[in-house]
């Protein structure tokens, strides 16, 4: 979580991992934090005995963990369990209770295989990467690929975006091409050439694009973002400093600077061109 917050009530010795969003949290304060950030993509599995142990000998809410394993047993509702925890822990006002309430009711009607890929964007987003491909590969399963093609498609090339932010460019490309496949969008398909452009060679590249017969709309929109590797080496230009800096950086093993470079260049790429590595 990315805000500082002053936690009053007991703290855990040791964290409880959020199911489904890989977040740790030892405070709650943290937890109801957590429920109002991700309202949305919060599912059944949150209902967690576990939830309620940390709870117990942790935090020293027994009332509360109590009262959280009698809606479980009972067979209660999300919504319920939830609302307990905000109920019982002095954190929300009651507008802010109201909302989450009403976004927990809404988005119960959506498929698991949406909460998941809510929950594979998150945890992108939170730069849990391995997590991410995991969440993206369970919402995969729940979906009928013949049924819900866009869907599908959009956790693709999702997964597409993961990999690339790990610099796997050439799996990062092979799910790009898998999300155009179906989806038929330039988006995708921008993406896959610039993946490709980052682990081929320049002939390589080229070959691949006489091959593929590509739009050339969409190859244009890719050398926009990325010189070739010809330019890479020659052409004093702002991308191809940028590449050539990430290859010194990784070169030297500095590993650590390396990888921060590599997701602040992605990410300044991302908001000037707004062509690539978004989410879906």
């Amino acid at each position: 979580m990315s805000n500082l917050m002053l936690c009053h009530a007991q703290s855990a010795e040791m964290p409880y991992s959020v199911v489904g969003l890989g977040i740790n949290i030892y405070s709650a304060e943290e937890l109801c934090y957590l429920i109002a950030q991700n309202a949305h993509t919060i599912d059944q599995d949150f209902m967690d005995d576990k939830l309620c142990e940390f709870l117990d000998r942790q935090l020293k809410l027994t009332e509360l963990a109590k009262k959280l394993r009698e809606i479980l047993h009972e067979g209660g509702s999300l919504s319920d369990f939830v609302m307990a925890i905000l109920n019982g822990i002095d954190y929300c006002d009651e507008d802010e209770k109201r909302n989450i309430k009403q976004i927990l009711i809404e988005s119960s009607g959506l498929s698991p295989a949406r909460k998941h890929k809510s929950r594979g964007d998150n945890l992108l987003k939170a730069r849990r990467f391995a997590r991410a491909i995991d969440e993206y590969i369970s919402t995969l399963e729940k979906i009928d690929m013949d049924a819900e093609p866009i869907l599908y498609a959009a956790v693709l090339h999702n997964m597409g975006t993961t990999y690339a932010r790990m610099m796997l460019f050439e799996k990062a490309a092979e799910y790009y091409l898998e999300a155009y496949r179906l989806n038929m969008d330039e988006e995708s398909l921008v993406s896959h050439l610039i993946c490709c452009n980052l682990y081929m060679s320049k002939e390589q590249y080229d070959r691949m694009l006489i091959r593929c017969g590509y739009p050339e709309r969409a190859v244009d929109s890719a050398l926009r973002l990325l010189d070739t590797r010809d330019d890479y080496e020659k052409t004093p230009n702002r991308y191809a400093g940028q590449l050539k800096s990430l290859k010194e950086l990784k070169e030297a093993g500095r590993v650590g600077m390396y990888y921060d470079k590599v997701e602040d260049t992605l990410d300044s790429w991302k908001r000037e061109y707004r062509l690539n590595m978004i989410l879906r």
